[in-house]
């Protein structure tokens, strides 16, 4: 199928039009954003956990106090990234919960059992 030009008249959607159907495509009828977020929350608790074994690794060998701001940034970094990634589990169970009650069938047929290709 290929794009044809529009015969009459001028389009009314606009950039921003634009932009927020394709959000409204993007976060209406998928999990994927809240999915990516779960990932993010994960690598950040990840993130967060190197530079905290860093920091004590460091403490351990050099015998000096733990820097401050290393520290407090790692332990920052955990917590948030553990909210993240607990919003994004229940962001996944409210999306799931939504993407069920739009009442759409959970399947979709592709050939009949004749052989034939339904359109």
């Amino acid at each position: 199928m290929t794009h044809q030009e529009r015969r009459v008249g001028r389009s009314n959607y606009n950039v921003r039009r634009l932009v927020r159907h394709t959000l409204n495509m993007v976060t209406g009828f998928s999990i994927l954003p809240l999915q990516i977020a779960t990932l993010v929350g994960i690598g950040s608790m990840l993130f967060g956990l190197l530079v905290l074994i860093y920091v004590l690794a460091r403490y351990l060998q050099q015998g000096s106090p733990v820097p401050g701001f290393p520290f407090l940034a790692s332990i920052i970094v955990i917590f948030s990234g553990a909210q993240l990634f607990a919003l994004g589990i229940l962001g996944e169970y409210l999306g799931r919960i939504h993407l069920r009650t739009l009442e759409r069938p959970p399947y979709t047929v592709r050939r009949r059992t004749d052989g034939t290709a339904l359109r």
